[in-house]
């Protein structure tokens, strides 16, 4: 072993040797990645979290040491007192706090001499799942027409469904029209198309706005409705 290695080794047991000797209050106290149950120091309160029932909903704590039903088990300097807040998840609605906590509204601030206390934000109701996102058609135009490119892409739709598309051509004023079949949507449930606009509406040629709302309905009756704006110019 050189003597480079040797002093390099002597301060690394060193370091470590003086890492552990330093008192419990003199180290950063960063909460663990699990329920910190087997981390603690002298003097100090564990507190512990609980929701009721699983599922209805969560507690955060400020400062931020409990976030449960992740984080439900911290020890905390006594007498630091702690803001506990309840927070429902959909379909329910907090109800009271037991333990250490009882007889507070929400959020509950918490301070303590003891060396364990218990909290429990009751909660009561049922889970609502959030509503699973529909169709939607997304239309944009790039530059002036003719010669403009249109774009629709349709997403959410039923996978490999046939789609019709109905057009509304307010500008210039032309009728309706309904296009079955006119694009079929992937394993994904979507679709697009790419294409012009000719500005020969009327027999000739057409200068001015041209506006349409299209419809896009897929072979199971999902739907989903946008507007295409474009400009018809004179020498595009």
């Amino acid at each position: 072993m050189t003597i480079g290695m040797r002093r390099t080794l002597r301060a690394a047991v060193l370091g470590t040797a003086l890492l552990l000797a330093l008192p419990a209050s003199g180290l950063a106290r960063i909460p663990p990645e699990d329920d910190g149950s087997t981390y603690t120091w002298p003097g100090a309160t564990t507190l512990t979290v609980d929701v009721s029932p699983w599922g209805g909903g969560y507690v955060r704590s400020t400062p931020y040491l409990i976030d449960c039903p992740l984080a439900c088990i911290r020890p905390v300097d006594r007498g630091r007192a702690l803001t506990l807040t309840a927070y429902p998840t959909p379909g329910f609605t907090f109800e009271s706090w037991t333990g250490a906590c009882e007889g507070q509204p929400n959020p509950c601030i918490l301070t303590s001499s003891a060396s364990a206390v218990g909290v429990t934000a009751v909660f009561s109701g049922f889970y609502v799942p959030p509503p699973a996102p529909g169709p939607s058609l997304a239309l944009s135009v790039s530059g002036n027409c003719p010669g403009c490119i249109a774009t629709a892409i349709g997403t959410g739709f039923h996978p490999n469904s046939s789609i019709t598309l109905h057009v509304e051509l307010s500008s210039p004023i032309t009728g309706n029209v309904d296009l079955p079949g006119f694009a079929t949507t992937d394993t994904g449930g979507t679709w697009s198309y790419v294409g012009t606009i000719p500005c020969d509406f009327g027999g000739g040629p057409y200068v001015g706005d041209f506006i349409e709302d299209l419809v896009a309905t897929d072979a199971e009756g999902a739907s989903a409705s946008g507007r295409l704006v474009a400009h018809c110019v004179a020498d595009a």
